[in-house]
């Protein structure tokens, strides 16, 4: 049963933490601020990275799960503060109100804008109510919420078999993907901390939170696309959610993964961060010069992409990589490419171990360790 503290959680977690750390990062990367949807995509991006950066050491250690939970809280926590206290100081919420002023404005400016918008956001509703009030269940449950389940009862990391339960010391199976890629811990992590049943955050409230913050992606894009042109980006917006409500000819479309299966971390990484990144790429030619902050948005994509799916870890680095070339080529500065390569390295690291966790039985040398064929 979801209490009204369980909905006060999952606000403080999905929404007013990712805003803060969001802030943070434009504070850091000295980029534009004063855009909600921004904030809450790159706050949401920078809790993924974090969360990658600390459990992925703890599972190789067998780490409790607790110890993970505490320390990510912790990190988190503070760095909201940080936020929290810079923007008082400053007093930049004026920022925050002006550019909701502003984006009022320009919506309400036009009768068209204000009706393609408003229809936009009604179908973005609907779709989000669809989905979380008709839970989809597949036999991915039976891994990434066994997983959040033993993290929860048992306080281990990919340690128990998830079909059997046996505890094994190791990841078996397709457990070891998970170790580089650690997207149903978070679930549990998720489920801890807002006091929610990992299955009911899987299929309740990660789409609740999920299809939202994607078309919020999607308008930050559009921003690009279309010059800041509200019509146009209201439009684009709009029939985009049309296409995606009529999208199920096939599971391998976009309708279906945003719409069907949004709560498993290949989704969130194929309709939310895979784009994310692809804004940051795009913004990146409109400079003269690229600045430092931009690498670091690059890094820190590519390490949520990585949190999320191994599948999405190796195409975001060679998309920032086939991206990185291209630019090195136009502006005619190998620095660029170096730079880039550099900030690169970490997301590379995780690719290394996880092929090597992969293809060698290194998990399973040691004493008392069941060896799992």
């Amino acid at each position: 049963m979801i209490t009204f503290i369980n909905v006060i959680l999952v606000i403080l977690l999905s929404l007013i933490m990712p805003y803060l750390l969001g802030e943070l990062v434009c504070v850091v990367c000295r980029d534009k601020r004063g855009m909600f949807s921004k904030d809450i995509a790159y706050g949401f991006m920078l809790m993924c990275a974090l969360f990658l950066i600390l459990a992925l050491p703890m599972i190789l250690m067998r780490i409790p799960f607790h110890v993970l939970v505490y320390a990510w809280t912790a990190v988190t926590g503070i760095l909201s503060v940080v936020s929290l206290f810079l923007m008082v100081r400053n007093k930049d919420y004026k920022v925050v109100t002006d550019g909701f002023k502003e984006l009022w404005t320009d919506i309400s400016c036009d009768r068209f804008t204000a009706c393609i918008c408003a229809l936009a956001l009604l179908v973005i509703v609907f779709e989000t109510g669809l989905l979380t009030c008709k839970m989809h269940v597949d036999t991915d449950d039976a891994r990434f919420v066994a997983d959040a389940m033993e993290a929860l009862e048992n306080d281990t990391m990919l340690l128990h078999h998830p079909i059997t339960g046996q505890y094994f010391g190791v990841a078996t199976g397709e457990q070891r993907k998970d170790i580089t890629a650690p997207y149903p811990v978070y679930i549990g992590l998720f489920a801890r901390l807002s006091g929610i049943h990992p299955a009911i955050c899987a299929h309740t409230v990660f789409p609740l939170l999920f299809i939202p913050l994607s078309y919020m992606v999607f308008w930050l894009i559009s921003g690009w696309i279309f010059a800041g042109n509200v019509k146009l980006r209201g439009l684009f917006v709009f029939f985009l959610s049309l296409l995606h409500l009529f999208s199920f000819e096939t599971t391998f479309s976009a309708g279906y993964t945003l719409l069907t299966i949004i709560w498993q971390g290949r989704s969130a990484a194929a309709m939310i961060m895979l784009p994310l990144l692809w804004y940051i790429l795009l913004r990146i030619t409109d400079r003269d010069r690229i600045r430092t902050g931009d690498y670091v948005l690059m890094l820190l994509a590519t390490l949520a992409n990585a949190m999320l799916s191994n599948m999405t870890a190796l195409f975001s680095l060679l998309m920032c990589v086939a991206y990185m070339t291209f630019i090195t080529i136009k502006k005619r500065s190998f620095r660029i490419m170096l730079y880039s390569v550099l900030s690169l390295l970490p997301v590379i690291a995780v690719i290394v171990v996880e092929r090597i966790l992969l293809n060698t039985d290194i998990l399973y040398r040691g004493p008392g360790i069941v060896r799992v064929i």
